[in-house]
């Protein structure tokens, strides 16, 4: 999932193609790869390319977290997946079409049938994490309370839709790894968690 050459960013593909819906039946999430630090830069062009227009909608993802500094713990906003970049559409024939023709953005791809979209069941996964087309792009906290027997719930929160995929919880750096499928790929992915009684 490298970045292509000086100048130019990739819209990647997960590896498994998918038929393109019809209009306005439901929503896709494309996922364009830039070099980290350059996400904002990446949705001014998109929104600027569909002028805000909902089948170009664009973000990318933040989580919540809590970290120590100085002997107290706050709540920080981190990437959490730098360089990933998610445009929400109903029309990703257009937006695959608008894209091709754009100076500085190439698309990574075999001809319009494998338009640039995750897989259904990547994109479920963003959308109980991050709510429908991903809100406003920032994943918060969950809460959790800890059993006397070692037993860990989940009270509130992302994680409550995504339990079953939770593969650790580390209470010290209050983060919590979920295995997930991300571009075609396994991956962990690391969400902020905190204890209920703190709120």
């Amino acid at each position: 999932m490298s970045g292509g050459k000086p100048g130019q960013e990739n819209l990647y593909c997960s590896k498994r193609k998918r038929d393109l819906p019809e209009k306005g039946k439901h929503s896709m999430w494309c996922v364009m790869h830039v070099k980290p630090g350059n996400e904002k830069r990446a949705e001014q062009f998109i929104d600027g390319l569909f002028g805000g227009e909902s089948q170009g909608r664009c973000f990318h993802l933040t989580r919540a977290r809590r970290k120590k500094y100085g002997g107290s713990w706050r709540t920080i906003q981190e990437e959490l997946l730098p360089g990933y970049v998610f445009i929400a559409t109903d029309e990703p024939e257009k937006l695959y079409g608008e894209l091709e023709k754009a100076p500085g953005y190439r698309l990574v791809g075999n001809g319009r049938e494998s338009v640039s979209c995750l897989g259904e069941e990547e994109a479920d996964f963003l959308e109980k994490i991050a709510g429908e087309r991903g809100s406003a792009g920032k994943i918060g906290l969950s809460y959790i309370s800890a059993g006397e027997d070692g037993g860990v719930t989940v009270v509130s929160g992302p994680l409550l839709s995504v339990e079953g995929q939770v593969r650790k919880i580390d209470f010290h750096k209050r983060i919590a790894e979920v295995e997930t499928e991300f571009c075609g790929e396994k991956r962990v992915m690391y969400l902020g968690v905190e204890f209920a009684d703190v709120r």
